[in-house]
Parts: structure tokens; sequence; C-alpha cells
């Protein structure tokens, strides 16, 4: 470790490669300028990278605080909020304020003006951080898991475990078929699979279902951006009933990270039990072999519990799995003082989350 002055300033075109770079050193992984280009320069709703950089004293990069804006409904107005995520501190800068200090200047660029509050879902190591400098804890967010090959819990211990994962999966598979040949899905209705947006039909869901509490805004500028992550896959579903159209599904898959299957999103955010049961049993039906199907919170529990989807709060899975947080800030320079209007923000059971909310989904 070293020590040394850092200087903290907004993003620059220039800061590009060395942003890349410092992403490569932190994270053991390599994104590209199609990717940041994506994230952050055509994120349709600022019209600026959001972004502070730290810099030693000899005007290189060593820290970066970015964020993902989004457009968020809070009682019932539009406001846009920012997700801090992909934030790097080099290891050699560590442990000297550096990630404190960049929150505390970014909380001063957007204070009382453009942005009106804060929240992303920080591991339990960053946690402590955010709180450190004014978030609060919202509330734990649920995933759901229907597991197709348990035995990834048990990868990689002894002969043993290895003998009794694969036990697991036989059984796990059995099980799971079952369910499926019991699970009763509405014949009335029927599921269209498409591989580019069905735009028109997703806005139409949307504002016909539109959630009273907080969430982000699914307007054309959203579906038209946020599904273009060149680090994922997206497919789409329809669920019609009297050939009308009453609920969708964006299921995802990360390029790099094959075996694992997301619903990232559904219209509206909480389908109706039919149409959901018509949903999940399109998507298994297409993804048999993933390891995992991952759903959101706001899909009806006791539909997911007919197809096997376990959830990550509960037991089995809560021994294993670390709970995912919401937490947040207002975006004023006192963040223990919440603004009247943003006061729903505070209290978990007003959102409505699903993983395209979520950076990295």
């Amino acid at each position: 470790m070293q020590s040394t002055a850092h200087a903290i300033r907004r993003y620059e075109s220039r800061d590009l490669v060395p942003f890349l770079d410092l992403y490569e050193t932190v994270f053991d992984d390599d994104r590209d300028e199609e990717w940041f280009d994506w994230k952050y320069r055509q994120n349709p709703y600022v019209d600026h990278v959001p972004m502070l950089v730290a810099t030693d004293d000899s005007g290189r990069i060593i820290g970066a605080r970015p964020f993902l804006a989004l457009p968020l409904a809070i009682g019932g107005r539009r406001e846009l909020a920012l997700q801090p995520c992909d934030t790097m501190v080099h290891p050699d800068h560590r442990r000297q304020g550096v990630f404190t200090r960049m929150t505390e200047r970014a909380i001063e660029r957007y204070a009382d003006h453009e942005a009106a509050l804060f929240f992303n879902f920080p591991n339990e190591h960053s946690r402590a951080g955010y709180e450190k400098v004014g978030w609060e804890p919202i509330g734990q967010v649920r995933t759901r898991y229907r597991l197709h090959q348990p035995s990834d819990e048990l990868s990689g211990g002894s002969t043993t475990q290895n003998i009794a994962g694969s036990v697991a999966n036989v059984v796990q598979r059995g099980y799971l078929g079952i369910l499926d040949r019991l699970a009763q899905t509405p014949r009335a209705m029927t599921v269209s699979k498409h591989e580019s947006s069905p735009l028109d039909e997703l806005l139409t869901l949307y504002r016909s279902a539109t959630p009273s509490g907080v969430h982000v805004l699914r307007d054309d500028p959203f579906f038209r951006w946020r599904f273009e992550n060149p680090d994922w896959t997206y497919r789409y579903y329809l669920v019609h009933e009297r050939g009308e159209p009453i609920a969708g599904a964006i299921v995802g898959q990360n390029v790099r990270e094959a075996g694992h299957i997301r619903i990232t999103d559904v219209i509206p955010l909480t389908p109706t039990n039919d149409a959901t049961a018509a949903l999940l049993a399109a998507i298994i039906d297409d993804n048999q072999d993933a390891n995992a199907i991952l759903a959101p919170s706001t899909l009806p529990w006791n539909v997911c519990t007919r197809f096997g989807f376990l959830s990550d709060t509960r037991l089995p899975l809560s021994v294993v799995s670390s709970p995912t947080t919401l937490v947040a800030r207002p975006a004023t320079r006192d963040g223990d003082v919440w603004p009247p209007g943003l006061q729903p923000a505070r209290t978990r059971s007003n959102w409505s989350i699903t993983f395209a909310e979520r950076d990295t989904s």
C-alpha cells in the first residue's frame, strides 16, 4: 500500500481506457467500449457520463465511482434515481478514504438538483461503507431459485460430497418433473416467444397496470435501452388470452455465465396467477438444461412454489446464500432528512423490484 494525495473530479472522455484497465485490475475481468457505451454513454436518462474518478498525484486514475441512471416513480411522480455500480479503488490505494471521498463528492455533485434518490443492492462487505455516508437499509430483496443442478452447492468438495451431489441432481430432476406434470396451466392461454422486443405490447401491458408504488418506469426509452446489454442475451414471452396479450416476461442469460437463466423482468410487475403459471411453464420448458432459473419476488409466491422455486431467504437456501439488501439515500446534502415526497421509498413494501432494476442483470 502506498500513501498519496488523491484528487476527485468528474469523468472525462480521455478516461475511458484507464477506466477499463482499472476494471480489469480490480475485478479480474475485462469490459470493452461497447459495454461502456451501453451502460453509460447511451443511457437515455442523463446527458453525461455520471461518474466521479479519483487520481493520484501523477494524474493516474486509481478509483472510479460510476452510477446507472434510472427513471423512478415515487408517489405518482417521476424522478431521476442513480444506482452506484462498478465502484473501484486500486488495491494500492485502499483504506485511504478514496471510496468515501468519491461518494461524498458525488452527493455534492447531484445534491438538490437532477437526481432525487440513490439506491442500490450492496453485498454484505460493502454495505457498511454505504451506511457510513448516509445510505439507509430499506429491506431484503428475495430471489427465487428453481435448482436443476443442486450439486453446484457441493462441487469441488470431497468424493463423498460429489457423489451426494450427483444423487441430489437425479432426485431433484425427478421431483421437478412431478411438479411440472401436476402444475395446471390455463388451457385458454397461449404463449408466444420472440427473439426481439415486442415493444408495443410491452408498453401497453405496463401502462394498463402501472404499479402505484415505487418502481422503475418502463417507458419507450427504457425498453429500447435496458435490454441491449451486450453481455446478455434476452428472449421475450407474451401470454395471450382470447388473442390479446395479458402478460409478458423478458428472460436473460449472461453470455459469460452460461447455465443460469434469469426472468429479468415481468410485465405487469405483478401478473395474475394464471398468467404467471403460463409464463413459468413456457420458460421452464425452454430451459430444461439450465443449472438454475431465477425469478423475481414480484411473481406470486404460491405459483412459484408449485413450479419448484425456493426463496433465498428461507430454508434450505438461506443457509448457503447471502441476503440481498436494498439501501437508499436521498440526493440531498443531509442524508438524514428525507423530503416528504421521497418518504414512500423508505418502506420496502412500497417497492416493486425485478432484476431489471439491477445493473448486473
